[in-house]
This record gives C-alpha cells, sequence and structure tokens, in this order.
C-alpha cells in the first residue's frame, strides 16, 4: 500500500471545521493563512457526496412551511461571543436548544471551558491553537469535545473570563451529559433532510462565509452571498445555529448595497448568531437565504446535528482511546480500483472494570454510508485480540445510514471482567454491487473515524497521541487473513510512527448503581436572568440626521440607558470620521453619487459596552436619502440638542472630514494595524473585524491598513497580509516602515 501526497490550494477563512484526509477545511473564527496541507491522502480520493444523506429521505409534505425554535421557547438567550470562537458558542447553543424541547433546563453551558479544552495541552499534544483570543478553530473541535464526554460545563462552573490556569487548577469534573450521537451535513444534504433535522433536534450548527460587509442588508435581519467564485483566500468564516425556517421569506429581502443580488427563489434558515443581541430588531437573529453560495459548504468541515445524548447521574462510564474524536478517515485499505477487502474489522482494547460490567452502546463515527456493519464483543488470547473470529460474540448489528457518529445498542451484553476488545466490522460489498453500474455513483471507501495528526505548511494544527497495543485492523485480502496492531500498520506502510487511534466508544454501565440519597442537587441559573459579560445592556441608540446642504450631512446620536456617560464614534463606508469622544454629533461631506454605511457606535465609559446604531444613506445629484426617505436641507447649522447629558452641545465651527491626526511618533508600519511593532495574523484578524463591523478604525489605523493603497481599507489589505506572512507575496507595502501626514 501507498499514500500519495495531497496537494491543496492555500485557504484562509473564519470557521471551525475539520480536516478530512483528502479535502482541506476553512478555519472558523480565525484568520490564519493555512498553506499546503502536507496531509497524506489513501489510496484514491475520499469523497463526502453522501455525508449526511439519510436513507429515507423526508418527505416535503410531512414538513410545514415554516418552523421556528425560538418562538416555540426553545432557546436560551442570545449572547455575545468573546474572542474567536463562534464554533464553541454556536454548538453549545445548539445543544442548549435541544435540552430545552426535551424539556430539560441547561442554562447556559461555558464557550470557554471548550475553547481551552481545544488548544495545546501540557503534553504538546491537541489542536494546535496557542492565542485562545485570536485564534480560530475547526468544527471538529466541539464534536471531539462532546462526544468524549469532556463537557459541556456549565458557564457558572468556569465563567468566560477563566483561563488556563483556571483549566489546570481544576477539581475533576464531570458533565451533565453525554452525547452519543452526531449527524454530518454538508451543501450536499437534502434540504428537506436538514429541515426534518431542525424539527426534531431544534436546532443544527452550520457554518458559511459571513462577509456582512458586502452581503448583509442594511437592517442587518438578512444575508445571501451568491458568489459562489470567491477565493478562498478571502472568505471570512462564522460558526451559527440554525433554529428554524422558512420557504416564504422573500428574496428581496436580501438586496444589499454592495451587489444588489437577490436569490432565485424566496425562503430562508433562521439563524441564531453570537454577535449580541443589540444587532438589529430582532433580538440577534438574522435570515440567511436557502441559496447562499457557502452555507452548509464542506470547506468549512461538516455541519452537523446532534441527535443523541445521555443524561449521566453516575451510573454510566465512556471507555475510550482518544478524546479529540475523528480529525480524518481511516481510508486506505480500499479504493474503487482497488477493493481486496470488502468488509474490514476495526478493534479498540479496553480495560473492563467489575464495577461496570453492562456494555450499554457501542459509538464509532464512519462517513462509509450505505455500508452494513456489525459490532462484537473480541476476547483477548496471547495479549491481544484473538483473529479466532468463532469467539468473537455479536453485540449489534445494522447499515451506517448517516455518516458522523454512529450509536449501536449492545442489548447490556455483560462483559467479563479485565482486557477485551470492541470490534466494528463495516462492509460496503452490498452497496457496492447495488450501486456501482449507476453513472452518478461516487465511489465510497471503507473506512472509519480515525484521531490522526494534521499538518500545514511544515508544522501542525493538531498532534494525536497514539499508543501501541489500543487498536488492531483485521480484513482479509484476497483470502488472506491481514492483521495489524494500528500504529506497525502506520509504521510499516507509512513510516508515520505518530499513527492514530480509532474512534470507537464503549458506553458501559454500572447494574448495582443507587444514586446518592443524600447528594445536594445543583441550581442551575436561568440564563434569562444571567446578564451575559460581553452583551451591551445599553437600552438604545438613536440617530438623527440633518442635511445642510452642500453635500453636507450632519449626523446626531442620541444613546439612553445604563449610566448614561458614553463615547461616540462615527463611520461612514468603514472610514472613521470622528473618533470616540463624548461629543455625539458629527458632520461629513459626501460628494460622490452612491449608497454609504452610515455606522454610529456608542461606549459605556462605566463597562466599555458598545451598541452599534446603522442607517443606509443614498446621494444622487445633490439630494441625500436616508433608509429611503428624502432629507430637506436644514436652513441651521445647529444639530439639534440630543436628550442624553453630552458634556458639550456647541455644535462644530467647522465641517469635521476624514483627517488622519497628528502623533508624536513620525513612522509606523504599514499593516501593523495593533501596533506591535510587526506584521502577524492579528493584524488580518483585526482588519476582517473592522470589515465585519464587529470594531471599527480610527482614521490612523485605517490608513496603516491600507496597504493596497487604495484609499480605503478592504478585504485585500487582510489578504496581502496573510500573504506576506506566508512569504507568499513579499514585494508589497506591508512590514515597510512609512510617515502617515495630516490631510
Amino acid at each position: 500500500m501507498k499514500r500519495k501526497i495531497l496537494l491543496l490550494l492555500l485557504i484562509t477563512a473564519m470557521l471551525m471545521s475539520m480536516c478530512i484526509v483528502s479535502g482541506s477545511a476553512k478555519e472558523i473564527d480565525s484568520l490564519a493563512e493555512i498553506a499546503a496541507l502536507s496531509k497524506l491522502e489513501p489510496i484514491g480520493v475520499y469523497t463526502d457526496t453522501n455525508a449526511g444523506y439519510e436513507l429515507a429521505e423526508i418527505s416535503a409534505s410531512n414538513l410545514p412551511s415554516s418552523y421556528n425554535s425560538r418562538d416555540l421557547g426553545y432557546t436560551t438567550p442570545v449572547r455575545q461571543q468573546s474572542s474567536n470562537i463562534c464554533w464553541a458558542y454556536s454548538s453549545l447553543a445548539t445543544f442548549e436548544t435541544m435540552l430545552l424541547k426535551d424539556g430539560e433546563k441547561p442554562g447556559h453551558f461555558s464557550p470557554q471551558h471548550m475553547n481551552i479544552w481545544g488548544s495545546v495541552q501540557e503534553d504538546g499534544t491537541g489542536w494546535q491553537r496557542e492565542d485562545l483570543v485570536a485564534d480560530g478553530g475547526y468544527s471538529y473541535i466541539p464534536m471531539g469535545y462532546f462526544t468524549s464526554w469532556t463537557g459541556p460545563l456549565y458557564e457558572f462552573e468556569f465563567p468566560i473570563e477563566s483561563d488556563k490556569a483556571d483549566y489546570d487548577n481544576m477539581s475533576p469534573h464531570s458533565t451533565a451529559y453525554g452525547i452519543t450521537g452526531i449527524k454530518y451535513i454538508n451543501n450536499k444534504t437534502p434540504i428537506d433532510t436538514i429541515k426534518s433535522y431542525v424539527m426534531e433536534y431544534g436546532a443544527v450548527i452550520t457554518n458559511f462565509n459571513a462577509d456582512t460587509v458586502n452581503y448583509m442588508n442594511s437592517s442587518s435581519e438578512a444575508f445571501y452571498c451568491g458568489n459562489s467564485a470567491i477565493h478562498t483566500s478571502e472568505l471570512y468564516g462564522h460558526s451559527v445555529s440554525i433554529v428554524g425556517w422558512d420557504d416564504n421569506y422573500p428574496k428581496e429581502a436580501f438586496s444589499t448595497s454592495y451587489s444588489g443580488d437577490t436569490p432565485d427563489k424566496n425562503g430562508a434558515w433562521l439563524i441564531k448568531n453570537s454577535w449580541g443581541n443589540y444587532v438589529n430588531t430582532l433580538g440577534g437573529y438574522f435570515w440567511i437565504s436557502y441559496e447562499d453560495a457557502w452555507l452548509f459548504h464542506s470547506i468549512f468541515g461538516p455541519s452537523f446535528a446532534i441527535s443523541e445524548y445521555e443524561k449521566l447521574n453516575g451510573s454510566k462510564e465512556i471507555l475510550q482511546n482518544e478524546v479529540y474524536g475523528a480529525t480524518t478517515q481511516f481510508s486506505y485499505i480500499t479504493t474503487e480500483d482497488y477493493h481486496p477487502a470488502n468488509e474490514i474489522t476495526y478493534i479498540s482494547v479496553y480495560d473492563f472494570s467489575e464495577e461496570y460490567s453492562v456494555l450499554d452502546k457501542v459509538v464509532f463515527e464512519s462517513t462509509s454510508f450505505d455500508a452494513d456493519y456489525t459490532v462484537y464483543y473480541i476476547p483477548i488470547l496471547g495479549g491481544k485480540p484473538t483473529q479466532e473470529t468463532f469467539l468473537w460474540q455479536k453485540l449489534g448489528e445494522g447499515t451506517i445510514d448517516y455518516t458522523g457518529y454512529i450509536s449501536v445498542d449492545t442489548n447490556d451484553f455483560e462483559l467479563p471482567q479485565g482486557t477485551g476488545a470492541i470490534g466494528v466490522s463495516i462492509d460496503n460489498t452490498r452497496t457496492y454491487k447495488e450501486n456501482s453500474k449507476k453513472s452518478n455513483y461516487k465511489y465510497i471507501p471503507n473506512s472509519i473515524g480515525v484521531c490522526e495528526w494534521l499538518a500545514f505548511n511544515g508544522g501542525y494544527y493538531f498532534k494525536n497521541q497514539g499508543t501501541t497495543g489500543d487498536c488492531y485492523i483485521m480484513f482479509s485480502e484476497y483470502g488472506v487473513t491481514e492483521y495489524y496492531e494500528l500504529m506497525d500498520f502506520y509504521d510499516q506502510c507509512f513510516n508515520d510512527p505518530m499513527g492514530g487511534t480509532f474512534v470507537i466508544k464503549a458506553i458501559t454501565e454500572n447494574p448495582d448503581f443507587t444514586p446518592d440519597p443524600n447528594a445536594t442537587e445543583v441550581t442551575i441559573p436561568d440564563p434569562t436572568e444571567q446578564e451575559d459579560p460581553n452583551i451591551n445592556n445599553v437600552i438604545s441608540l438613536n440617530l438623527k440626521l440633518q442635511y445642510l446642504g452642500n453635500n453636507v450631512l450632519t449626523v446626531v446620536a442620541e444613546a439612553s440607558g445604563s449610566s448614561g456617560n458614553y463615547l461616540y464614534e462615527f463611520v461612514l463606508d468603514g472610514e472613521v470620521f470622528q473618533s470616540y469622544s463624548e461629543q455625539n454629533y458629527a458632520s461629513v461631506i459626501i460628494t460622490e453619487n452612491g449608497e454609504y454605511a452610515l455606522q454610529v457606535c456608542a461606549k459605556d465609559t462605566d463597562n466599555d459596552k458598545i451598541i452599534i446604531s446603522q442607517s443606509t444613506i443614498t446621494v444622487r445629484d445633490g439630494k441625500i436619502q436616508s433608509d429611503g426617505q428624502n432629507l430637506e436641507v436644514s436652513e441651521s447649522t445647529d444639530p439639534e440638542e440630543p436628550s442624553t447629558s453630552s458634556p458639550s452641545t456647541t455644535p462644530p465651527t467647522t465641517i469635521e472630514t476624514i483627517t488622519y491626526p497628528q502623533t508624536d511618533q513620525p513612522t509606523y508600519i504599514v499593516g501593523d494595524v495593533d501596533y506591535s511593532g510587526e506584521i502577524s495574523i492579528k493584524d488580518a484578524t483585526l482588519i476582517r473585524k473592522h470589515l465585519a463591523k464587529i470594531m471599527t478604525f480610527d482614521s490612523l489605523t485605517a490608513a496603516i491598513a491600507d496597504v493596497d493603497v487604495s484609499g480605503k481599507c478592504n478585504i485585500t489589505d487582510a489578504t496581502k497580509i496573510q500573504k506576506y506572512i506566508a512569504l507568499i507575496e513579499t514585494d508589497s507595502l506591508v512590514g515597510r516602515t512609512a510617515v502617515f501626514q495630516a490631510k
């Protein structure tokens, strides 16, 4: 056998996702430039054509034209994510919805606990995320976290302010819920199947290209990106929770000032986001079109539904040889042209205790859609699982009718005490014979999930910890039985000492378990009564616009609620024309026809919480409209006095235009927007956040960020910085010292 080196295009994005060995996945909520993955490919190319498909599709006639978990009371309050961990917020919000739908009272779970778990561990293994604020993640982080029963923990157990030291010093803990079933979804999954998941489980987790600057409508309530030709380096990955749909949501609602494009048909998904509840009139929810080009796209890794879980009370225990879940597929034995073994048995060895002596179920991960499986208990003879199949005991069987984590009931099998093994035999003989002659058939290899290292550009982004004796593989090659210890297989076949571990988990149960009658029931805070430390509690921010003639627009901001002490910032099309100050009004000259995005931010000086108000300004031949309404020329140059207690209500004597402030430090590094003195991935991340209106630059920072000297900070600037870091493009202005003079 051999492996082929996989050559991939450079990819950049912001979505949590996982790399399936012969494909790539975009990073979520991060802007790391991921160069070619130096990952070895199995014989033949893995295809996820059937990923997420169900054998029995749900008839459209059985589904309503609209559904909404929020209106049914199945959603917890919208939160505002801290740092680049949308993948943690979305996956936890989705599980919270599932629990509420089932009558549980979950409260808010802790995204920070998942964030730190999904980073570099003390022994150097795990996801190689070192900056817990700036680094994004992959969709496989929450799946591994959930299915290993590492979490979730409640927010009150591990608050968002917690850090790595708090994590390391935690006393042993257990989660209240253990997830045992996950169904993958991608952009080839039938829409009715996705709807059935949302309706059955309350929500699903998905990813999309969250370029809100170019594809979100002016009210921040409808998003549509129909451009499937966007280069991967310009994707801005983001993870969210889908909680409903409406087949009749009007396509016209998706029109944006950027392109004016709308979908061909009505229909949209209802999204629960993690950017706060104040960003629009929907309380932080928004709609995304069914026809969005990047929604569910496999470049971000699989979207997924959580389909099964256990409510834990100490009566059950999970046995596993890895905790990170499947990072790729072990599909190295067969291809469409070379399949000597249609049935392969994947084996994991465990020490079964006397206390937890009953096998409740077996969980394994696989993308071998429509293949048949059989689960066995295999005795240990001579220090390893026996090859004598007549000694194996069948525990369960079935068909892999979805891709993901499959849970198999083992009918309370009584486990022999001591070392034993669980075998999962996967056989794709039947499905190959039934479908191989069809013109549209795509070969799906015999495979099982494996926790295996992942690397790019000479460095790792995931490191596993393979252990000799944990796993074995057995198959018959043209009548000759092949049997390997898994680490030996990697070493002999691929010269790979790091190896991998099969994702096979044994759920065992204590038949004599009795709950402690004196145990104190944990009181879980009601999330509706909790203040998210990241959520803004400013009541409102209103804008008053005055047209003074000669293309001069004056904006007056009125913030109310909270402390009443605010700083205001005024931004037009991404350019700051008044930086944060106590002055709550500003003027700007708009000389060219077109549509402009006006944004005003009010910051509470007591707690630094921010609220944002937006408006679309249209200029046509000396006339100005605000959100479609004409502004009459005001005879006075004085803005109306605001209702808040601003320390200064005297209007400016001169009109403010966009200028660069004078500075005592005359030179700066082009592209160094965080003023760290060097170019790093954080600079590209900050530009993306600025463009997505998560944060705003002052005029000087915007000039430093304008590395292509276009006169405007844009996505090209972030891309050039990333290429500079990756040594792909070194002849630009990035990294050079320059003087920025006031206009």
